[in-house]
């Protein structure tokens, strides 16, 4: 068993040094924790009087890929006004595409279905590996550990590897990923995950279409679950806190249809350091709940994170 984690987190660390975004570089300002963004750039351009510019890197759980170059002249402006709408326009938008960034973030994600229920507790350890607890209700209880580590795989296409072993049971593989189309207007992911010594395999694909109208995010999910192939199809609405899914699942023909309600509720405690999210839904099955996306690294979404953490309040 330690012979597995142990090769596989080797394997993952491999991959590691070339995705980071060097939090030293002198131009750059990374992440959004800890003093104000406003306080840095102004400390920044103080001790850099000559620079004419400064980078800030935003910050989502631990990645990020656009940049904005903000200008001094134009910072002093609206420091003087209070006002920062007009210096977001200013700054030019960079896309370095996703890299990770070295943090300490710790994660509790709850799933609760009718029957069934799962809790997990990771935190960031060395080399951005998340390494965890969780615990599970279904037929059975169990809990166990759970290790699991992102990997960029190009400027707009992300993974994930994990373990989880379930005490008295056999170690279960996870894989994810996720790709951003170049217009960035939707979004194909899938997921995998397999039981060692078994003959459990389960593998899914959708595909995500953003701002249907400017109304809500539309998806089509197939997914082959203990040898049966069945799709789900729903649309999300809501904002990044909290969102509502609505849609129909285990489609087989037009008299085999089940109509399904998920609630998504993230960072409920709006802490930067520490992640919650939790998910409700009226399916049976919690698979497939936990999908990675990368609508949030949009470049539409820039001036959202702008307005949440420049401000001279």
């Amino acid at each position: 068993m330690l012979i597995k984690y142990g090769l596989i987190t080797y394997i993952l660390i491999l991959f590691l040094p070339a995705y980071y975004v060097q939090a030293e570089e002198n131009d750059y300002i990374n992440g959004n924790s800890g003093i104000k963004i406003t306080e840095r750039i102004e400390s920044f351009f103080s001790k850099n009087p000559n620079k004419k510019r400064v980078l800030w890197y935003p910050e989502i759980k631990g990645k990020s890929r656009y940049a904005l170059s903000i200008p001094k002249d134009g910072y002093l402006a609206s420091k003087k006004y209070s006002d920062s709408s007009d210096l977001y326009y200013l700054s030019r938008k960079i896309d370095n595409g996703l890299n990770l960034q070295l943090n300490k973030l710790k994660y509790l994600d709850i799933i609760m279905s009718k029957n069934k229920s799962k809790l997990f507790f990771k935190r960031n350890s060395f080399y951005n590996i998340n390494v965890g607890l969780f615990h599970q209700k279904s037929e059975k209880k169990s809990y166990g550990l759970t290790i699991d580590k992102d990997l960029i795989i190009s400027r707009n296409a992300l993974s994930n590897f994990g373990l989880e072993q379930s005490y008295g049971e056999y170690t279960k593989f996870d894989v994810k990923f996720v790709k951003l189309t170049n217009n960035e207007n939707s979004e194909f992911y899938g997921n995998l995950n397999y039981k060692f010594k078994s003959d459990i395999l389960n593998v899914g694909i959708g595909n995500t279409w953003f701002d249907i109208g400017n109304q809500f995010d539309f998806t089509v999910y197939i997914q082959e679950q203990d040898r049966k192939v069945v799709s789900d199809v729903y649309a999300t609405l809501g904002n990044d806190s909290a969102r509502f899914q609505i849609g129909l699942n285990q489609i087989k023909n037009t008299s085999n249809v089940n109509v399904f309600l998920n609630l998504k509720f993230e960072n409920t405690l709006n802490n930067k350091n520490f992640g919650t999210n939790v998910i409700l839904t009226s399916k049976e099955s919690i698979s497939g709940l936990r999908n990675l996306s990368l609508k949030s690294f949009r470049k539409k979404n820039l001036d959202k994170l702008w307005r949440k953490y420049i401000n001279f309040n």
